[in-house]
């Protein structure tokens, strides 16, 4: 029988110790908590990067990751909506902040689920989901992951062809394999050396491909320039005209 290191029901109650603190530190304290339980297995250096899957967008960072289980914070502060895709993984989410609708196969009300309430979809099946105005979640996952990672590509790749992103989602993996496999509680002389090289070389490669923080375009003065039409400076210039230079032009 396969060992899975985390429990399901602890990273629930960890999730609970950031709830109702402000982003980004929420995050930070979940991850602390998870720590604390399970030293020597969470990771807090890596990007947030997007991920685009079942047509629904939006980012994530992840803690942890195997072969078999992988922890993360994802959410998105304005809404999505898509499938969730049919795995032989199953998933175990803690809503953080916002909220999220869900529904299966042959249910006719969505399920409404917030801070503090908790989603399960299992192996082999599937949901449709909605993010409403913007919702975040941890999750935990077990089972064959990378037999999920193609769906977890293909509109990266294909539909968004974010290449950048779907090269972020596989060298952040490998890194945390890598990071996994070369870890003091991993056996084995050849899996820690694979680890350690998987490592280093994940987090340089991932390290190139993060981009620059977006910038934004900010009027000077604070001040929102307003649009004026031809129209509308002819009249304002009409008004500003004294009686007199309007009787004279009225003449001419």
């Amino acid at each position: 029988m396969k060992r899975y290191i985390f429990d399901p029901e602890v990273i629930d109650q960890c999730a609970l110790a950031g709830i109702g603190q402000p982003k980004p530190q929420m995050f930070d304290l979940i991850a602390r908590a998870i720590e604390k339980h399970y030293p020597g297995t969470i990771y807090h250096d890596q990007p947030w990067i997007y991920s685009i899957a079942g047509g629904a967008m939006i980012q994530m960072k992840l803690y942890f990751a195997s072969l078999d289980e992988y922890i993360m914070i994802w959410g998105t502060p304005i809404g999505s909506e898509g499938h969730s895709g049919r795995h032989r993984v199953a998933f175990w989410d803690t809503v953080i902040d916002g909220e999220t609708w869900y529904f299966a196969e042959g249910q006719f009300e969505k399920r409404v689920y917030k801070p503090g309430d908790r989603i399960f979809v299992g192996v082999g099946q599937a949901c449709g989901m909605n993010f409403t105005d913007g919702v975040w979640a941890l999750e935990y996952a077990r089972g064959s992951i990378p037999r999920s990672m193609p769906f977890g590509l293909a509109d990266e790749i294909l539909s968004c062809r974010d290449f950048v992103a779907a090269k972020q989602t596989v060298w952040v993996y490998a890194t945390l394999i890598g990071r996994h496999w070369s870890a003091p509680y991993s056996k084995g002389f050849l899996r820690k050396f694979v680890g350690r090289l998987m490592s280093r070389v994940g987090k340089r490669r991932a390290a190139r491909l993060t981009p620059p923080p977006p910038k934004e375009l900010m009027r000077t003065g604070g001040a929102r320039a307003k649009a004026v039409t031809p129209v509308k400076a002819a009249a304002r210039g009409a008004a500003r005209r004294p009686a007199g230079a309007l009787q004279k032009a009225r003449r001419g």
